[in-house]
């Protein structure tokens, strides 16, 4: 059988915390290599359904950054998925901070 998607989950009892470890495993491996992913939504996670790793695809809205002192401007993601810090548009945020 084929990786599904996030949102195609028919037991998320029994994998929530297995499935939600990786992804912040996943995140914290990012931002360890100075990359802020800015775009993190169900759409965007498979979830392999016979076991293993998950993996993030769409990197396109995805940053260089230096840390969390590292700041950006503009809005970038995906409506629904926004921050209020950035879905305000009102001025700097840490990319870093947004993915979390």
């Amino acid at each position: 059988m084929a990786d599904t998607w996030l949102t195609d989950l028919n037991n998320y009892d029994a994998q929530l915390w297995h499935v939600a470890k990786q992804l912040f495993e996943a995140i914290d491996f990012m931002h360890q290599r100075s990359v802020a992913y800015l775009d993190l939504k169900t759409a965007n996670i498979i979830i392999p359904v016979n076991g293993g790793r998950l993996t993030i695809i769409d990197f396109n809205r995805s940053v260089h950054a230096n840390g969390v002192d590292d700041m950006f401007s503009g809005i970038v993601g995906t409506d629904g998925y926004l921050p209020p810090e950035v879905k305000a548009g009102r001025g700097l945020y840490t990319a870093i901070r947004e993915d979390l």
